[in-house]
């Protein structure tokens, strides 16, 4: 079972923490059994710059496809994640979304999960440990 991770990267308010708590999020996914695919790993805005953007969003597109799940950070805006997303269920897929509960999440994102309640499920919460004991939860009984 294939996860994939999807999160602001190029817009991330801090990069570094951004990057740290998607790599947390694909510990979660490896603790119920799932391998994560991270964006950053393998076209970080910074380091694979070189990267055109049709390479980027072909890279993309064919593993939220392949994927079987996708979680999404969506604590912080970005066009990439919302459009991850929108692939996501229009192909099928099962999204998670997480914010902590202080963040403003788009209206649109959170409107695109209710209208596909088989598909998606949305957490806000207030800790990581919280978070990241509910992406391994929400993995262990899609298997």
């Amino acid at each position: 079972m294939q996860a994939y991770i999807s999160g602001a990267l190029l817009n991330a308010a801090n990069l570094d923490q951004s990057r740290q708590r998607y790599e947390r999020f694909a510990d979660a996914c490896r603790a119920a059994g799932w391998d994560a695919y991270v964006p950053h790993q393998h076209a970080d805005p910074e380091r694979d710059s070189h990267l055109s953007n049709v390479d980027v969003a072909e890279r993309d597109i064919d593993h939220v496809t392949a994927a079987d799940v996708i979680v999404a950070y969506v604590g912080e805006p970005s066009l990439g994640v919302g459009a991850e997303v929108a692939i996501a269920l229009r192909a099928g897929k099962r999204v998670l979304l997480l914010a902590e509960t202080d963040r403003r999440v788009s209206r649109f994102l959170l409107g695109l999960a209710e209208l596909h309640p088989a598909q998606a499920r949305v957490l806000r919460y207030t800790t990581d440990d919280q978070a990241l004991a509910w992406i391994t939860g929400q993995l262990r009984t899609a298997h």
